[in-house]
């Protein structure tokens, strides 16, 4: 039976990898920005609609090249660290919505990034 090699994740796959993670999260804050101008202009109004739009095509790009990153990294590894993209969004907010950042905010993601290191590491210790 042939065993499974490990993956060894380089310095430019994980740079990839937040990039990505980085523009998933602004898609996301920025989803949020046009519901606010859904409720100041109406669903039907020019502003929403090209706000959609951009969301989609974003959505669709990201697609395209998650795609690409995820033939390269190991799923675990590419999936806990979109966990990260939290963060992103975290810093996002106070810029975007004066939104202010909590202790409780901190310590939350602080939980987060600790389980993603968790996840990352694990089983490395004994090969």
């Amino acid at each position: 039976m042939k065993e499974k090699k490990k993956q060894v994740v380089n310095w430019k796959q994980i740079l990839i990898l937040q990039i990505m993670v980085f523009a998933y999260s602004y898609i996301s804050t920025f989803t949020k920005k046009v519901s606010a101008l859904k409720a100041e202009y109406g669903l039907f109004s020019i502003q929403v609609f090209l706000g959609l739009a951009g969301i989609f095509l974003a959505l669709a790009v990201y697609a395209f090249f998650w795609q690409k990153v995820l033939k390269k990294v190991d799923l675990s590894i590419a999936y806990s660290n979109k966990a990260i993209g939290l963060l992103w969004t975290l810093l996002w907010a106070p810029g975007m919505f004066g939104e202010k950042i909590t202790v409780r905010n901190v310590c939350g993601l602080l939980v987060i990034v600790l389980g993603v290191l968790v996840v990352t590491g694990d089983g490395q210790e004994g090969e």
